[in-house]
Parts: structure tokens; C-alpha cells; sequence
């Protein structure tokens, strides 16, 4: 993909919808049957991957919503109904918010990757490889992990070197997390359930104990 911009920006300077490099370049580099078959792997891939969201977003709300919170007693027929219906609003929901402003879009995805891997990555490590992560610095370092790269991208990046807000976030997500769970309690059980883990699976240094 990186690729495929650069040698689109060096072929056609003067475009001016950036988005549409791909189709621009097959149509006008490749016969009309190549750049068919182009585009048709790439509408296949997003429909793949738009199906799969869509059918995970509405199994997640079913299930650990529906089911496990207001109505665990639903047979799994009509279950099964509620989650065809949530696609459909999800779906309808996302093409009511693409096709106004496509801009918005590119928002979405720049923090479902930079917010949530600062939200979640600096957690999932020391939950791993700590046993004195507890429960609320798990909260406080997604939360602030978060809300970090989305300031850092609205407020702060254009005057700091246009520093990737994945950077700065996972830095105050890991410190938080860390603080957080020096001054709390963690569970008493947590130290026997990671040292289960490791004769388990082994620890990330234990390949070499018994060279």
C-alpha cells in the first residue's frame, strides 16, 4: 500500500482525490481486464473484512449484552434474530456516517489504531509480565492511554514534529497503568494464577533455565 502511494504521487502529481490512487493507476497503467480483476480483489477484500466486523460487532452486543446482562433466559432462535437485526442497523449506521463525509472515515480508523493499541497494548503487558497489575490500573492506563492519542492527534501533534500519537499514548498508558497499580491492591490470587501460567505455557525467559 505504501508502495502504491508513492509511485501514485511520482505518476499523477496533479491528482486531487488522493483516495482514488489505486483505481486512477489501474485504469490508466493496465489493460481494462488487469485493472478488473484490480479492483475486484480489492472490493473483495474490503467486503470480506466489512462482513466479518459487522457479524463481530453484532455477535459481541448479543452475547455479552443481551444475553449475559438484561436477558440470559433468550432461546438462541431469537438471539439469533436480534443479531441479524444489529447488522443490519450497524451497517446502515456505518453508511449513514461514509457517505456525507468520507474524511470521517480516515478519523475512525487513525484512532481505532493509535487510541486502541494505546489504550489496550500498555495493559496487556504488564497484565503478562507483572504480577502487580491490578484492576484499577488497568482501567486508569486504557482510559488515559487513550484519551492521550486522541489530545496528542487534535491538540498537540502538529506542534511537536508531527509525533505519531501511538507513541506518546502508550508512554502515559504504561506509566498510568503502572502507577495506578503501585498504590492499589491487586487480587490475592493473581501471583498463584501467572505462576500457573508459567509452568503451564513457560515465561518469556524460560527457555534458556535449563541450558
Amino acid at each position: 500500500a505504501v508502495l502504491t502511494g508513492v509511485a501514485g504521487r511520482a505518476l499523477f502529481p496533479g491528482l486531487t482525490d488522493h483516495e482514488t490512487i489505486l483505481p486512477v493507476m489501474s485504469t490508466e497503467l493496465f489493460p481494462a481486464i488487469v485493472a478488473g480483476v484490480i479492483l475486484v480483489v480489492v472490493l473483495a477484500a474490503i467486503m470480506s473484512t466489512v462482513d466479518s466486523l459487522l457479524i463481530l460487532a453484532s455477535s459481541a452486543v448479543v452475547r455479552d449484552v443481551v444475553q449475559k446482562v438484561y436477558r440470559p433466559d433468550y432461546p438462541d432462535r431469537k438471539l439469533s434474530l436480534i443479531g441479524r437485526v444489529l447488522t443490519i442497523v450497524i451497517g446502515l449506521g456505518g453508511l449513514a456516517v461514509a457517505l456525507p463525509e468520507s474524511r470521517m472515515l480516515f478519523w475512525f480508523i487513525l484512532f481505532a489504531w493509535s487510541g486502541l493499541a494505546s489504550a489496550f497494548t500498555p495493559v496487556v503487558l504488564c497484565s503478562l509480565f507483572w504480577k502487580r497489575t491490578t484492576r484499577a490500573g488497568a482501567i486508569a492506563g486504557m482510559i488515559s492511554g487513550f484519551l492521550t492519542a486522541v489530545i496528542w492527534t487534535l491538540a498537540v501533534k502538529q506542534h511537536f514534529y508531527d509525533l505519531y500519537e501511538m507513541i506518546p499514548g502508550f508512554v502515559v498508558g504504561f506509566a498510568v497503568t503502572i502507577g495506578v497499580s503501585l498504590f492499589t491492591e491487586p487480587p490475592e490470587e493473581a501471583g498463584a494464577v501467572m505462576d500457573d501460567v508459567k509452568r503451564v505455557v513457560g515465561g518469556p525467559f524460560s527457555a534458556g533455565e535449563g541450558d
